[in-house]
């Protein structure tokens, strides 16, 4: 079991649930089998973890920060926490830009700052990946239909077109792009991101950052749906690809790190994604969640072996 940042029965937190997976709260009982966990909900009904002490619906971000903090006012005056842990990256980006608001109701939190977040964004990632010598796909930003087909053309299909910061669609033929094209443009704005395809294994590298540039608790995951290869792992490449990345942008709180072997390039790494939080589809993971924690009290964080 792993050693707590606090006594277990004097810890108090919100967690928001993740629809479809409760293993951080599951996580989260293992480590501090004592402490209260409140589980923040963005839907009235559906299951959520029976680890959870209680559960508060909460307003989706897209209704404001105001309206949040409302809300998030009242579930504090109710349970008292001290201890805040969103899963959401909606959530994430949020609170980014609230976290005075956070550490004046006395919240401590495990976030990133809204410029690390504005620099790994979709739109921003090779540019990320050319400060760390980390090879990225063939990418054009574009702000119209004309300039994404052109693009997708020079590519080849099957393309990946992506929202700025949000949400990925593969075509495989001129109209399913040009229809994920105008969906992305509408819902989430310019630019959309065209992306050369590659074959090959994804797999992701978790963990979370400190703050100061160091990547502690770091696995490989492989999505559930794919089978391992021989070179998948947690090997020196990824390990050093992963590090050079948190580095750079002085990373705080939980990350992903997504990652495809190159097929057509010796299995060599092609950085696709770096999101703000732990995947949805990640299994319990007690001794993760005990390191969160321990960052999150401002104690010494120390590597947790994997």
């Amino acid at each position: 079991m792993p050693s707590s940042c606090a006594s277990s029965s004097a810890l108090r937190i919100l967690v928001s649930h993740s629809p479809g997976n409760t293993a951080l709260e599951r996580s989260l009982r293992q480590a501090f089998p004592q402490a209260f966990i409140a589980c923040l909900a963005y839907e009235p009904a559906g299951p959520v973890s029976k680890e959870a002490d209680e559960i508060h619906v909460m307003p989706y971000p897209v209704a404001g920060a105001q309206a949040w903090l409302d809300r998030l006012d009242q579930v504090l005056a109710e349970t008292g926490a001290t201890l805040l842990i969103p899963t959401l990256e909606a959530e994430v980006e949020m609170l980014s830009g609230l976290l005075p608001e956070l550490a004046r109701r006395g919240l401590a939190t495990c976030l990133p700052d809204e410029q690390m977040l504005s620099r790994r964004a979709n739109y921003r990632l090779s540019e990320l990946a050319l400060n760390c010598n980390v090879p990225v796909p063939d990418t054009r930003a574009v702000y119209g239909i004309l300039g994404a087909v052109r693009a997708a053309t020079a590519f080849g299909y099957p393309v990946m077109v992506k929202g700025p910061c949000h949400e990925t669609c593969k075509a495989r033929n001129e109209p399913e792009f040009i229809s994920a094209s105008i969906h992305l443009l509408a819902e989430w704005g310019a630019p959309a991101i065209v992306q050369r395809c590659v074959r090959g294994r994804t797999c992701s590298m978790v963990g979370i950052g400190d703050g100061q540039g160091g990547a502690h608790g770091c696995r490989c995951l492989l999505k559930p749906c794919q089978q391992p290869g021989e070179n998948d792992g947690s090997l020196p490449d990824l390990e050093s690809l992963c590090h050079r990345l948190i580095e750079d942008l002085q990373w705080r709180g939980p990350f992903e790190i997504e990652v495809i072997r190159d097929e057509d390039d010796d299995d060599a790494l092609c950085l696709t994604a770096f999101r703000p939080c732990f995947p949805a589809w990640m299994e319990e993971d007690a001794e993760l969640a005990a390191l969160l924690l321990e960052t999150m009290g401002g104690r010494a964080v120390k590597a947790v072996e994997s």
